[in-house]
């Protein structure tokens, strides 16, 4: 399905866009009816030649519809007149930005059932999903292409990634042109992430040294249940680890230690985002079938992933595809869901052939028009950024930085 950018002017803005769209959706399996929706940026630049950039929003089941209006998009919502305005700081400045609503029943995605459940099954599928979406648009097939995404996309990102690279020895594959992945704020490593919670809350004065105890206490059970692979019960154990850091820090924003959570769950007022999205005349436009309407998140997307998938570890697909691509891991500073205490730990101890060179590199502080961003440290394709002043949507609190971010990863710049 494809819509000339043209028709979209007329009844989405109200100013001059000077980028074509593309949307629709692509069937990754006939058995259950399964289609992706995805919404394309073209680069404000150069796009027969930028790089192609894929954005996929974690949860599992939250749509990258989110990122678009929330976070790195080209556009946000005027909550007064919903209607898009302009977002300077999008990140198709100089990249093909490509936003996927997957797994299936994400956002305008859709299919039978929820039957999602694993990596394996989003990575086949997402692989099916580009294939189809290059070989729709093929003037993107050449261009460089890289997988970004935050949060449970850490899940996403290292097992889509490695699955293209073993795609690509099969020489009766088209190849995607995979050059380098980047993580923000991602759950690539459940042990690492549980067993920083306590020491980040702490740290940063949320909980007293008893309450720390506590977490300890329900920490044991949770490490206990993934090592003995008992990946469904850790799903509960885990989350408890969690509450317990939570129901001693109070109402705190998770995603942002500096704020209070006021809207559950999700913390932030996304009602302008939800309203504009379920327009008849927005949902005609897009192409969006009869009975489905936006949400951010879906219940019914989450639940398989509770069994099993959850709890896993992705850690060990980076040091696969650092062999042929280059990985970028970011974290806010002030995300406590996923915080970079846990980045750091599940990096530092990653076993790979850069390991001791990766441990001896040194911090470098990253400077955006002269004021100090942020802090990090590379080594042999591996990057590790902290990002000053961020919570767990990067994009979101630090867009000027983020851009930046967004602009080195892709002409791989050192960041300093």
């Amino acid at each position: 399905m494809y819509k000339a950018v043209a028709v979209v002017f007329t009844l989405f803005f109200a100013f001059s866009v000077a980028f074509n769209e593309r949307w629709g959706y692509i069937n990754v399996n006939q058995a259950e009816n399964a289609n992706l929706f995805y919404w394309l940026f073209e680069s404000q630049t150069n796009p027969s030649t930028d790089p192609l950039v894929l954005w996929l929003t974690g949860g599992p089941g939250c749509s990258s519809e989110l990122a678009i209006f929330f976070e790195n998009g080209p556009f946000q919502i005027d909550a007064s007149t919903l209607q898009p305005i302009p977002n300077p700081y999008g990140w198709n400045k100089n990249a093909n930005l490509l936003y996927v609503d997957q797994p299936a029943g994400t956002g305008f995605s859709y299919a039978n059932s929820y039957y999602i459940k694993n990596e394996t099954m989003v990575a086949q599928e997402m692989y099916t999903f580009l294939q189809g979406f290059l070989n729709r648009y093929p003037q993107y097939r050449n261009l460089p292409f890289y997988i970004t995404g935050e949060s449970f996309a850490g899940h996403y990102i290292p097992a889509t990634a490695a699955h293209i690279l073993v795609q690509n020895e099969n020489p009766k594959n088209a190849k995607i042109n995979l050059k380098a992945i980047a993580i923000g704020d991602g759950l690539v490593d459940p042990i690492a992430t549980a067993e920083s919670w306590g020491p980040y809350a702490y740290d940063n004065g949320l909980i007293s040294s008893s309450d720390l105890g506590q977490v300890n206490q329900a920490l044991a059970v949770c490490k206990q249940d993934i090592q003995q692979k008992n990946y469904g019960q850790a799903f509960y154990d885990c989350n408890n680890v969690f509450g317990t850091v939570l129901n001693y820090a109070g109402n705190i924003n998770y995603y942002d230690i500096r704020k209070q959570c006021t809207i559950p769950p999700l913390c932030y007022n996304i009602s302008a985002i939800t309203a504009y999205l379920n327009l008849p005349a927005v949902l005609k436009q897009l192409g969006i079938p009869n009975g489905i309407q936006w949400t951010a998140c879906t219940n019914g997307v989450y639940g398989p992933f509770a069994t099993g998938d959850f709890e896993t570890s992705f850690r060990f697909d980076i040091p696969r595809i650092l062999t042929q691509a280059r990985v970028l891991v970011y974290n806010g500073n002030e995300d406590l869901i996923v915080d970079y205490y846990g980045q750091t730990a599940m990096l530092n101890t990653m076993k790979w052939p850069g390991q001791n060179g990766f441990l001896a590199a040194k911090n470098e502080t990253w400077h955006v028009m002269g004021q100090g961003a942020g802090t990090s440290r590379a080594y042999q394709g591996l990057t590790y950024l902290v990002v000053n002043n961020a919570g767990h949507m990067v994009p979101h609190d630090q867009p000027k930085n983020a851009l930046d971010l967004l602009t080195r990863f892709l002409k791989d710049q050192p960041f300093n």
